[in-house]
C-alpha cells in the first residue's frame, strides 16, 4: 500500500513537471512558416530602372520610344555584388513601372526591351539579374505594375487577362521568389496605345484573387507586399510612408481599417486579426527619388543608419530604393554609401557583450531558462511559466561595462506578445531606469545613452498568458558624428548647426568641388533661395560627416499673394501657405465628392526679378485624401500680364505618400510672378488643401 502510493506520488510529480516544461501554446495571430522566412531577410533592395532612367521621371506617362533603351554598360553581376557586400539578402526588381515598359521580352505586349536597341532586342533585364541572384545567393523578388499608362486596352477585360499572363510570365524566372510586389497607383491619365486620355477602374478590376491563385501556384513560399484585395495569408503591410519610419510601437499583428490611416500602418494594431507585418520603403537618395536624376546625392552614413534604426531596429523589414544610373550600374557614390553604412554596422554589432555575462530570470519554465536569450540562436527562447505575465531578467556583466546598444528578440514562432518593457542600470548601489518602451516583435534595437555599469535589469510585460524572448544583445558602438543640420528662417537667414566642438564647412550653389567649401562662422542672407551642402569636421580626430545637401526657397517675406481664384473659400487665410509653418494648412471650404474642381490658381509676386528653378508644394498630411492635387500647371511672368508655362503635370502617388512634392523646372526662367493652377483633385473633389508653398531659385 505505501509503496502504490510512492508510486503515485512519482507519477504525480513526473506529470506536473511535463506540464511546466511543455512549450508555450501560441498567442494569437502568428506568422507562417514563408512569413517567418521573411522576418530574417531584414534588408534588401528594390531596383528602380527602365525608360524612366532616362527620362529622370518617377511616372512615365507611357508615350516613349523603346530606342531610348540603350545602357552602354548593364551590368547586373555589379548590382548583386554591390548588393551582397551591403549586406542585403535579396534583390526585387521593378520589372515594370507604370508607364507599361517591360524589362523582360513580354509575349502580352510590345513595349518591353525586345523593341530597344540593347542588345539588338535580345535582351532580358530580369533574366539577368535572376541569375545573378542565384550566383551571389540573393533571394529574388519581382514587381509589375497593374497599372499601364501604355497599353491600348488599360481597363478593359483584355488587359486583365494580359495582366495575369505577365504574371505567369515572371514568376518562371526563379523557383524561389520571396516576394512579389504591389502599391496602390491605379488608373488615371495615360499614353494607352495613343488614347491619351483619363481611365478609371473598378475596385475589382483586376481580379486579385485570380493573381494570387497564379502567383502561389507557381511560388507557394512567396510574399505579398501591400494590400492585395482581400488576401490576408502571406502579406507583409505597407509601412505608410516613403521615409523609411516604423513607429516605436510596432505590432506585426493588422486588421486593414475601412478608412485608410497611415499613422495605424506605422504601427500596427495590437489586437489585429492577420500575421500582417510591416516592410519599410524609402530611397538611397533624399529627397526621394526611386529613379534615376542627375545632381542627385545619396543620403549620408548618419541619415542611413537612422533609417535602420527606424526599420529593423523597429520590427520592420528595411527595403532600400535603389535608382540604376543611365549606364546600367549602381553609380559609384551609391554604392560607397551602402558599403559604408555595412563597414559601420559590422562595427557596432562586432562584439556581444553579454556573451560572458550571468544571466538570471525571476521566473522561468522547465527546459527554457534565461540562458537561451544569450546563445545568438532565434530558434531557442526563454518562456515563463503559464500565467506569469510580468518578469525581469537581470544581467550580470561581473564588471563595468560600457555600451549604448540594446538588442531584444521575441520569439514570434508563437506570436508577437510583449507589449512593455523597462530597462534599468544598476547606479550608485540602486536601480535607475534607462528605457521604458512597448513592443519588440522579431527585431527591436535601441541607440541608448553611453552607459558604463556591471549590471542592467530588463522587465517584461504581456497580456498573453507568458513570455518569451529568444535574443538579447549588448554592444557597444563607436560613435559617429551627427551631420549638420541645415535651416533658414521666414527671412531666409540661413543657419548650419553641428555637435558641439566640430567645425562646419559650406558651400552656395550647384556646381562644386571640394575647394570650394569654406568654414561656417555665422548666419548668411539666403532670402533669394539656393541649394547649400555642408559638412562637419572634428578636428581633434579630423574625422567628418558626409556631405549634407539642403534645397531652399525664396525667403517667405519676400512674396506676396494675390489673384486667388480658388472658389469657396471659407477659411480665406491663404496666407498660411507662405508662413513657413509646413503644420498649419489653407483649405477651400466645403467639399463635395464627385464634383471636380474647375481649374483654379493663385499668384505670387515677388519682391524683385528672380531665376526660377522649380517650386514645392507640400500637402495636408493628417490621414486625408481631401484637397490633395495631384495634377497642375505653373506659370510665370515678368509683368502679371504675360504669361509663359513653366511646367505642367501630376504629383505621383500623392494620395501614398502625402509628402513635401519638389518639382524641378527643365530650364530656369527668369521672372517676377508665378501663378500656381491646380488643375484636378484626388477623389473627383472640388476641395483643395495647401501646407505650404515654396519658390525655388539659384
Amino acid at each position: 500500500m505505501i509503496m502504490k502510493k510512492i508510486i503515485f506520488v512519482f507519477i504525480v510529480f513526473f506529470m506536473t513537471i511535463n506540464l511546466n516544461a511543455q512549450s508555450p501554446e501560441p498567442y494569437g495571430p502568428v506568422p507562417t512558416a514563408s512569413q517567418l522566412r521573411w522576418h530574417e531577410m531584414e534588408y534588401y533592395s528594390l531596383i528602380c530602372y527602365g525608360l524612366n532612367t532616362y527620362t529622370q521621371q518617377e511616372w512615365g506617362y507611357g508615350d516613349i520610344a523603346p530606342k531610348l533603351f540603350n545602357p552602354s554598360n548593364l551590368d547586373t553581376d555589379q548590382w548583386a555584388r554591390v548588393c551582397k557586400d551591403a549586406g542585403m539578402k535579396g534583390i526585387i526588381l521593378v520589372a515594370k513601372h507604370h508607364d507599361g515598359f517591360c524589362l523582360w521580352p513580354s509575349e502580352t505586349t510590345k513595349y518591353t526591351v525586345s523593341a530597344t536597341p540593347w542588345k539588338d532586342g535580345k535582351g532580358d533585364v530580369l533574366g539577368d539579374l535572376a541569375k545573378s541572384c542565384e550566383k551571389y545567393d540573393l533571394k529574388l523578388g519581382i514587381y509589375i505594375s497593374p497599372w499601364d499608362r501604355n497599353h491600348a486596352e488599360y481597363g478593359r477585360e483584355a488587359y486583365v487577362k494580359a495582366y495575369h499572363q505577365q504574371w505567369r510570365e515572371v514568376l518562371q524566372y526563379s523557383d524561389d521568389i520571396f516576394e512579389v510586389w504591389f502599391d496602390g497607383a491605379n488608373g488615371g491619365t495615360g499614353y494607352y496605345g495613343g488614347a491619351k486620355e483619363s481611365r478609371s477602374i473598378t475596385k475589382d478590376y483586376y481580379q486579385y484573387d485570380k493573381v494570387y491563385e497564379i502567383i502561389k501556384k507557381a511560388q507557394p513560399q512567396t510574399i505579398f507586399f501591400g494590400q492585395l484585395g482581400g488576401v490576408t495569408k502571406d502579406t507583409a503591410r505597407w509601412v505608410g510612408n516613403e521615409s523609411g519610419y516604423a513607429d516605436k510601437s510596432n505590432w506585426a499583428t493588422f486588421t486593414y481599417p475601412d478608412k485608410p490611416n497611415f499613422k495605424l500602418l506605422e504601427k500596427g494594431l495590437k489586437d489585429g486579426k492577420y500575421w500582417m507585418p510591416a516592410e519599410a520603403d524609402t530611397t538611397l537618395t533624399w529627397p526621394k527619388a526611386w529613379y534615376y536624376h542627375a545632381n542627385t546625392r545619396p543620403r549620408t552614413l548618419k541619415q542611413l543608419l537612422d533609417v535602420y534604426y527606424q526599420t529593423i531596429g523597429r520590427n520592420a523589414t528595411f527595403n532600400l530604393g535603389i535608382a540604376i544610373a543611365p549606364d546600367g550600374q549602381i553609380s559609384p557614390a551609391d554604392a560607397e554609401a551602402m558599403l559604408s553604412l555595412k563597414k559601420q554596422l559590422d562595427q557596432e554589432f562586432s562584439h556581444n557583450l553579454i556573451e560572458k555575462a550571468i544571466i538570471k530570470s525571476s521566473n522561468q519554465r522547465p527546459d527554457f531558462p534565461a540562458q537561451n536569450c544569450i546563445d545568438q540562436s532565434s530558434k531557442t527562447y526563454w518562456a515563463t511559466t503559464k500565467g506569469d505575465q510580468k518578469a525581469t531578467i537581470t544581467i550580470d556583466f561581473q564588471q563595468p561595462t560600457t555600451f549604448n546598444r540594446i538588442l531584444l528578440q521575441e520569439y514570434i514562432a508563437l506570436g508577437q506578445r510583449i507589449d512593455g518593457f523597462t530597462i534599468e542600470a544598476w547606479d550608485d548601489n540602486k536601480w535607475k531606469t534607462i528605457e521604458q518602451q512597448t513592443t519588440i516583435g522579431y527585431k527591436r534595437i535601441l541607440r541608448t545613452d553611453t552607459i558604463k555599469t556591471d549590471k542592467i535589469k530588463i522587465t517584461f510585460q504581456t497580456d498573453a498568458p507568458c513570455i518569451t524572448l529568444a535574443n538579447i544583445g549588448i554592444y557597444n558602438a563607436p560613435i559617429i558624428l551627427s551631420d549638420p543640420i541645415i535651416k533658414v528662417d521666414i527671412n531666409g537667414m540661413l543657419s548650419i548647426d553641428a555637435p558641439k566642438g566640430a567645425d562646419i564647412f559650406y558651400v552656395i550653389g550647384k556646381n562644386v568641388n571640394n575647394s570650394s567649401f569654406q568654414k561656417y562662422i555665422q548666419s548668411i542672407d539666403l532670402s533669394k533661395g539656393g541649394k547649400v551642402q555642408a559638412y562637419a569636421v572634428d578636428p581633434a580626430t579630423a574625422n567628418k560627416t558626409s556631405i549634407v545637401t539642403a534645397q531652399f526657397g525664396i525667403a517667405k517675406t519676400k512674396m506676396k499673394i494675390s489673384d486667388c481664384t480658388f472658389a469657396n473659400t471659407g477659411d480665406a487665410h491663404i496666407s498660411r501657405i507662405i508662413d513657413g509653418n509646413p503644420e498649419s494648412m489653407w483649405h477651400t471650404h466645403d467639399s463635395i465628392k464627385g464634383r471636380q474642381i474647375p481649374p483654379q490658381s493663385f499668384t505670387i509676386g515677388l519682391s524683385m526679378d528672380m531665376t526660377i528653378t522649380g517650386f514645392a508644394y507640400t500637402p495636408r498630411h493628417d490621414g486625408c485624401f481631401v484637397g490633395l492635387v495631384d495634377r497642375y500647371q505653373l506659370h510665370v511672368s515678368s509683368d502679371n500680364i504675360n504669361w509663359q508655362l513653366a511646367s505642367q503635370g501630376e504629383f505621383h502617388n500623392i494620395k501614398n505618400n502625402p509628402i513635401k512634392q519638389i518639382i524641378k523646372l527643365d530650364q530656369p526662367v527668369k521672372a517676377r510672378y508665378i501663378k500656381f493652377t491646380a488643375t484636378h483633385a484626388l477623389e473627383d473633389n472640388d476641395c483643395v488643401a495647401i501646407c505650404e508653398f515654396d519658390v525655388l531659385a539659384d
